[in-house]
């Protein structure tokens, strides 16, 4: 069985904005400060260093091994090797861990991963290497009543992937259910813990705050 991790804000090196656990090296925090929180995060997993992604809201799913340098730029990390932990940074954006009997992966899916197809891309690749059941978790992320857009890019979203829709009125997107709805499509089964990263203040949160931290998702085989 894998181990898995969400980690909240509390407990780190940074101050300010990113008070504390902050684990994004790229949104203005003190590189001294991030790098002192990854090696408490290390040391939670009891592992070797996380695998990071440099994430670009993009499609890209990459395989990596103990070998592989971070930070990757891709919004999916995969790995069939025991011990290395795969991380994926959010602040809003869905944090999905996927757990197989020989496989796991690490997804980060916003609005524009999702439309670009990131989730897909990463079960097809799993299922590329491994055989066997697949079961994700979606972890801490803004929901359906806190991710307004203008109505121009709700109509554009919902338009390419209607699982997104809430109401016109609000124009807010449903980034879970369309998460849930295409992982359930791939045959995986589904945990969603529920946790808006807007509404509750033990986690960073982009929309809620602007400058931010970010707090990780993290799987090891």
């Amino acid at each position: 069985m894998a181990q898995i991790l969400f980690t909240a804000r509390s407990g780190g090196s940074s101050s300010g904005s990113f008070d504390s656990f902050n684990l994004g090296g790229h949104v203005g925090d003190a590189s001294k400060s991030v790098a002192d929180n990854r090696r408490i995060l290390q040391s939670l997993l009891s592992q070797s260093a996380p695998k990071f992604m440099n994430q670009v809201h993009g499609n890209e799913v990459v395989e990596v091994d103990e070998n592989t340098q971070s930070s990757i730029t891709a919004d999916a990390l995969i790995t069939r090797m025991k011990g290395v932990p795969l991380a994926v940074l959010s602040a809003d954006c869905l944090p999905i861990l996927v757990e197989g009997e020989s496989v796991v992966a690490a997804i980060h899916a916003g609005r524009k991963g999702i439309l670009n197809g990131i989730i897909s891309n990463t079960i097809e690749l799993i299922r590329s290497k491994s055989s066997g059941e697949l079961s994700a978790i979606i972890g801490p992320a803004i929901c359906e009543k806190c991710y307004e857009v203008d109505l121009d890019m709700y109509l554009d979203a919902i338009n390419l992937e209607p699982s997104l829709a809430t109401n016109p009125e609000t124009h807010c997107l449903d980034l879970k259910r369309a998460a849930i709805r295409e992982l359930e499509a791939n045959e995986v089964k589904v945990t969603n813990l529920g946790i808006c990263t807007a509404h509750d203040s033990n986690y960073f949160s982009y929309r809620r705050d602007g400058i931010t931290g970010r707090s990780a998702g993290v799987i090891v085989l």
